[in-house]
């Protein structure tokens, strides 16, 4: 039944589409076919135009992750430090990244860094978020434990809370790995100069020459992109979490 009822659900979709498709002109809504023809006839350019995608998002990733961290663990051992700090991480989740995306070509100039900072902003809050959940969610007890044999706060940290917040941080990477292509592609719409090729490329360059089905291509590989991260990062919690649960047992 999981896999049956969406199924239905991805057949239904195609169905409705299929036949909305057969009503409207190729331009505004191609056919489920003429995309699946533009994925095989265009595959070289997508994929190398995916290629480049996957590392400016992964790069933002990266970069998103070191700080998410960083700052989760300064708002750990510093409560001034949060309070004082925290509304400026919570103020760049709240930034539209396609109004900041042309600043960053004026300070990045045009090409790959766009993207790889727009990744960056739109994954950093989640992964910030997620690590600090992660730090307060070691167990009490084995805190008092710690505690109780004179262990320094960063012996905590480093042996206890950090370990334990790793389910947290996968959880929140999940999320993080669909925004930053989100972000990488929003990026590349506006800092693209063609060179390299992207999938925000892609995008663009298709809609000008009224190649809707390229476009649509283009859209496809870049959730199978996200998708591909979400299924990365669920199997690495499955085999922490499952590791974890066969040690505590």
């Amino acid at each position: 039944m999981r896999v049956l009822a969406p199924a239905a659900v991805a057949l239904a979709a195609l169905l409705l589409w299929a036949a909305l498709a057969s009503v409207t002109s190729p331009v505004l809504l191609p056919a489920p076919l003429d995309v699946a023809r533009a994925l095989v006839e265009g595959r070289a350019s997508l994929a190398e135009a995916t290629l480049h995608t996957a590392l400016a998002s992964l790069g933002g990733l990266g970069i998103a992750t070191l700080l998410g961290l960083c700052g989760a663990v300064l708002f750990h051992l510093s409560r001034t430090l949060e309070l004082a700090l925290y509304p400026y991480a919570l103020v760049i989740q709240t930034l539209p990244v396609i109004a900041v995306a042309p600043l960053l070509v004026v300070w990045l100039d045009y090409g790959t860094p766009v993207a790889v900072a727009s990744a960056a902003i739109v994954s950093f809050f989640v992964v910030l978020t997620s690590a600090h959940r992660g730090l307060s969610a070691a167990d009490r007890g084995q805190v008092e434990l710690l505690r109780l044999y004179g262990a320094s706060r960063w012996q905590e940290l480093r042996l206890l809370r950090l370990p334990a917040s790793l389910p947290h941080v996968l959880a929140g990477l999940r999320s993080a790995g669909g925004l930053a292509v989100i972000g990488a592609v929003v990026g590349e719409f506006v800092g693209s100069n063609g060179v390299p090729r992207s999938l925000g490329y892609e995008v663009l360059y298709a809609i000008r020459t009224s190649s809707t089905d390229h476009s649509f291509a283009a859209i496809v590989c870049a959730s199978a992109l996200s998708s591909g991260y979400f299924l990365v990062v669920r199997l690495a919690e499955r085999l922490v979490v499952g590791r974890w649960s066969e040690e505590d047992s």
